[in-house]
């Protein structure tokens, strides 16, 4: 075995969550984390119950922390920054809140699950990445660094890690971080009755995790265990460059087993429901949470790595509506908020610096393709309904913000074998033409024997107030291409990743966010089993070819294979990605040194301070 101190050299990694449209991320995406449409799974992302990634990239971090550097560099919306933004210049109009040692950051929703097993969205992973520690963390630029794991050891096949756990972490209910947390929490989450959305992010890649999820194997052949109290030993189904960035990701992170059972008992839906119940280990605790409207966490002086936490109290509020962000972050009740490109505009105006990044979002419809009354389940009727809408306009006079009109599935700042793996892709989406749009239209309802007085489809999107300005606009749009009639169904996160989740919807608008720096992050959440799946699009070749891809260890030759599925779901048409996303945001005169970056909407760890 070759000894690896935790710094060499990693894969790049875009954690994709799902989350809702405006706001900040997080699809547990953003599929792997469920999807939202504000912003916000992927999480995310994101994040379900089977399905796989387990080819992925062969560049270095660095490599591709500079690519989405570039990337975001060209946005012309926003202001200053790159793939990462890190807040320094100090606003002095604002100077932000009044309390001392205290940070308050707008998130764009109530995180819906904090469970680490069962969160799909990235406000929920939000949350955990600052109260919950696994094996390995990202720092400022997204490099895996030791976190519960203080080093490892990999296999010469580069299939088999080996981790070595400190001594000095701690749970809130005093026990000992141990090798046994990560068994308890990655078996539990891998056991079918548990409902676990990202299942398939353990199953895909551990050796005999969907073995043991179907039943056919029990724990003791799983390739997960623990050695000692302070080793623990990972068999990976095929070798994983990226696996150091994929145990960072909330799905791989531990549950101590003991304080679990006594928290829930027989009802395991308690977990993770207040801070009572919340087990934590890592930088922050949480004290408070007033569901709906905030939640308090303070500094854990009892984490490892305590002293880069310099900010020893952070309140997360819950403001949706993007006027109201703005006026609270104006009158000195929030110090961090994301900002539209109006308002961004505005603020600029007054000399404010505005801040931007590019989080890895892909904006998209998904359909119901089960949905025959509405003409779902046919491909010409789905595609024209896409290529109806002029998504370069919507980005330039609606979002304002230096997002982009889509070109495929996989964004722009996702790396491939040589470089950007959308510059090896193209353009795979048909794109605008309002002509083409009502021919295929009316093709489609020939096939379906409906007509367009049939197709009054409801369309499910985020309660925000961006997502409304995004809806409005479509159904503008679908009105003067096709003479169509769309109803808008805005709703409440939890709501709509409920709804999305029983399949119980026509149309909806949302998002996926990357788990890793990786195409198949994207595109094996449209597997006939994958949990994210909830349009349940279903082809046997589309399978097949993300199969190969997932078994192929040529970076070339897996690229190829992978542009070669991207292009047929696009021809099937189960989704339409509208654009790419770009965040603004401003900060307060008392907070500098956030990072923001497709990887982590929140770090506080990294030179984060409070004057």
């Amino acid at each position: 075995m070759m000894k690896l101190l935790p710094v060499s050299c990693f894969t790049a990694f875009l954690f994709f969550r799902e989350f809702p449209v405006s706001g900040s991320r997080t699809g547990c995406r953003r599929k792997r984390v469920q999807m939202s449409v504000q912003g916000g799974l992927k999480m995310k992302k994101r994040i379900s119950g089977s399905s796989t990634p387990a080819w992925k990239k062969r560049l270095f971090r660095a490599a591709a922390f500079l690519l989405a550097a570039v990337m975001a560099g060209s946005m012309a919306g926003c202001g200053s920054s790159a793939g990462s933004a890190a807040a320094s210049a100090a606003s002095t109009r604002y100077p932000g809140t009044s309390a001392a040692n205290s940070v308050t950051i707008n998130v764009p929703n109530e995180p819906p699950e904090l469970n680490s097993m069962l969160t799909t969205d990235q406000v929920s992973g939000d949350v955990l990445r600052l109260t919950v520690s696994g094996l390995t963390k990202q720092d400022a630029n997204d490099t895996p660094q030791p976190d519960i794991a203080k080093s490892w050891d990999i296999s010469a096949d580069k299939k088999t890690y080996t981790f070595h756990l400190r001594k000095d972490a701690k749970w809130s209910n005093g026990e000992p971080v141990k090798a046994k947390d990560f068994v308890f929490s990655w078996l539990t989450a891998m056991t079918a009755s548990t409902g676990a959305q990202y299942a398939y992010i353990l199953t895909d890649n551990i050796a005999g995790g969907q073995e043991y999820y179907d039943k056919k194997i029990t724990a003791d052949k799983v390739g997960v265990k623990a050695l000692d109290d302070y080793t623990l030993k990972v068999e990976f189904k095929n070798p994983i460059p990226y696996a150091l960035s994929l145990t960072s990701f909330f799905a791989y992170l531990p549950i101590n087993e003991k304080g679990y059972k006594q928290i829930t008992g027989s009802n395991a839906d308690k977990y993770g429901k207040s801070p009572q119940t919340l087990l934590t280990n890592g930088p922050y605790k949480m004290t408070e949470w007033t569901h709906d409207d905030h939640v308090t966490l303070v500094k854990n002086n009892d984490y490892w790595d305590a002293a880069k936490t310099t900010i020893p109290n952070v309140k997360l509020t819950m403001l949706k509506d993007e006027n109201a962000m703005m006026n609270a972050f104006k009158a000195g009740s929030v110090d961090e908020v994301t900002v539209n490109g109006d308002q961004m505009a505005a603020m600029k105006a007054e000399g404010e610096p505005v801040h931007t990044y590019s989080d890895g979002g892909t904006v998209y419809l998904e359909y119901n393709v089960k949905r025959t009354k509405l003409g779902l389940n046919n491909a010409k009727i789905r595609k024209a309904l896409g290529m109806a809408l002029d998504t370069a306009k919507m980005c330039t006079n609606v979002l304002k913000d230096g997002s982009t009109a889509a070109t495929g599935v996989v964004p722009t700042a996702i790396a491939g074998a040589n470089g950007s793996y959308d510059k090896a892709r193209g353009t795979v989406i048909a794109g605008y033409d309002k002509a083409k749009a009502k021919a295929l239209f009316e093709d489609g309802l020939k096939e379906t024997g409906l007509s367009k007085n049939d197709l009054k489809i409801p369309l499910v999107s985020s309660d925000d107030s961006k997502a409304q300005k995004i809806t409005a606009y479509l159904q503008q749009q679908w009105s003067d291409a096709l003479g169509i009639t769309v109803e808008l169904k805005p709703m409440p996160s939890k709501s709509r990743f409920a709804a999305m989740s029983a399949g119980d919807f026509d149309m909806v608008l949302t998002n996926w966010f990357p788990d890793y720096n990786d195409p198949m992050t994207y595109l094996d959440t449209l597997v006939t089993t994958n949990g994210n799946n909830n349009g349940k699009y279903s082809s046997k070749q589309y399978d097949t070819l993300i199969q190969q891809a997932t078994a192929e260890a040529d970076a070339a030759k897996r690229q190829n294979i992978l542009i070669q599925a991207e292009k047929l779901m696009m021809d099937d048409c189960p989704i339409y990605p509208l654009y790419f996303k770009a965040q603004c945001y401003v900060t307060s005169g008392k907070f500098t040194g956030l990072t923001r970056t497709a990887f982590q909407d929140i770090d506080l760890c990294d030179g984060a301070k409070v004057s």
